[in-house]
């Protein structure tokens, strides 16, 4: 957090000369900006927010509402190493959205805000075991070790928030925040097949309380 701090308050200092009208607002009522996440000066890539499509829009002058919606999909084939044998696969699906509120406490260059937000993701996960004969073929549908780093089931995120605004140019911004939350992961129960044999294996639940800062500054378009 302190390598994200120190990188707006160079982008501040930077910036201040290009900001003759200070007490000009920089959003109103009907600002909206696209969202991303930028990672820093050692990498500029500008990445999807929150692993996927993000947004903001303000209600009033220093009410926004932000959100959006999370996809992944992935897919490898496992290649049977021999002849004549069965080839493999695994796969890993999510869908997610997301939303937050936030109350600025300025409409100036920099703004900081409090907030609150949630959101929900569905997962599921699948793979199949490449075998010399199909009948030894193995299917498990939300493996209790994960795909992918993903974990079949339904998970649940509750939040505040805390953070600063900073505009670089007019319709540019970059903001960083800390967020207290509650995650939830109710996970799927596992389905071994074997043939025409399914076990079936409960999982339990994962929770998650915590204090933690943005790992990336959020980079803000307005138009």
């Amino acid at each position: 957090m302190r390598y994200l701090t120190l990188i707006l308050i160079v982008f501040s200092l930077l910036a201040s000369p290009l900001f003759a009208q200070q007490n000009k607002p920089f959003f109103e009522k009907g600002s909206k900006a696209v969202l991303f996440e930028f990672q820093g000066f050692d990498n500029l890539g500008a990445n999807s927010f929150n692993g996927g499509i993000g947004g903001k829009y303000f209600i009033q002058p220093k009410l926004a509402i932000r959100g959006g919606v999370q996809f992944a999909s992935i897919s490898e084939d496992i290649p049977f190493q021999g002849t004549n044998g069965i080839d493999g696969e695994a796969s890993a699906t999510q869908f997610g959205i997301f939303g937050a509120v936030e109350y600025h406490l300025d409409t100036a260059r920099v703004s900081p805000y409090l907030g609150g937000g949630l959101g929900v993701s569905f997962t599921s996960t699948e793979s199949k075991s490449a075998e010399a004969d199909p009948v030894d073929q193995v299917t498990i549908k939300n493996n209790r070790n994960g795909q992918f780093g993903y974990f079949g089931g339904t998970e649940f995120t509750l939040f505040g928030i805390a953070g600063v605004e900073i505009f670089i140019i007019k319709n540019l911004s970059l903001a960083a925040e800390y967020r207290l939350g509650l995650q939830q992961l109710s996970r799927k129960d596992e389905e071994r097949t074997q043939g025409n044999t399914t076990v079936t294996t409960k999982q339990g639940s994962r929770m998650i309380w915590g204090l933690a800062s943005a790992g990336v500054l959020t980079l803000a378009i307005y138009f």
